[in-house]
């Protein structure tokens, strides 16, 4: 009986540490930050945000440079404030942004990335689950036309996807999954790296399932759309012309007979 009992409180113990880690995730929402991604292009705009409606206590935005410079008043957040914008956003820019309120409190921190290259990796910006499903985006500034993108963890190559509209999704991620991600575009340069945050569940993973590439199917049905539209406009085309140049035939034709009659009739 004492052994059941130890059993027991032994089992409702580890029951409790395991509920108690996602604890930690509790403001995982928290800063926020729009648009929803970790990584930004230059001159885009930005805003970070740190209000809790819920909460009596006033937080405010807090960040630190990734490249240390003099302080300026008129960097963006540089007061610190509930929200802030960053517009026109710049390579400078780039550094961790959290939340803090009038107790010290801190919230976790965003590492924002702003690149000047014409590359960025589409990171969630909130963790994510075990057992759950994330998609990584490797976007171009300007254009879809660079087929060829190569995905990276932790510096190490991971995958190559030969479709211009491919992404790269995790199916049933585990912590093993965790690490700094990025991703480049042939011809047109690498993205800044991005840190991919699991947190654990009490379920966890069922299993692991290999990274692969995936196809934007509503682009995919928009091109096949478009090829269809551009054969038939070039066989209507192709029709027309025939008719047109079928109907200039005859006309041709008995201009010359007619230019032949009258050399006869003069000869005569």
């Amino acid at each position: 009986m004492e052994v059941t009992s130890v059993c027991f409180l032994m089992n409702m113990f580890v029951l409790l540490t395991e509920q108690t880690e996602p604890a930690e995730n509790a403001d995982a929402s928290f800063p926020d930050i729009f648009p929803r991604r970790l990584q930004f292009f230059e001159y885009e705009s930005i805003t970070v945000q740190c209000e809790l409606m819920e909460d009596a206590n006033v937080w405010r935005v807090m960040r630190e440079f990734h490249k240390s410079r003099p302080t300026n008043s008129s960097d963006p957040c540089s007061s610190p404030a509930p929200s802030c914008t960053i517009k026109p956003a710049l390579e400078k820019h780039s550094g961790e942004y959290w939340c803090e309120n009038d107790l010290g409190e801190t919230s976790r921190t965003l590492s924002v990335s702003i690149t000047a290259g014409l590359v960025i990796l589409e990171v969630p910006v909130q963790p994510v689950a075990e057992g759950s499903e994330v998609t990584l985006r490797c976007i171009h500034q300007k254009t879809e036309l660079h087929h060829i993108r190569d995905f990276y963890k932790d510096g190490l190559h991971l995958m190559t996807c030969y479709s211009s509209n491919s992404y790269m999704t995790i199916r049933n991620v585990s912590k093993a999954d965790e690490g700094n991600y990025s991703c480049s575009i042939s011809g047109a340069g690498e993205s800044p790296d991005s840190r991919l945050a699991v947190h654990r569940t009490l379920t966890g993973p069922t299993e692991e399932t290999p990274v692969q590439c995936e196809q934007n199917k509503t682009f995919s049905l928009e091109s096949a759309v478009r090829v269809v539209l551009f054969v038939l406009l070039s066989l209507v085309t192709g029709v027309i012309l025939y008719k047109l140049r079928k109907g200039a035939e005859p006309q041709t034709a008995s201009v010359h007979v007619c230019q032949r009659r009258k050399r006869i009739t003069d000869r005569k």
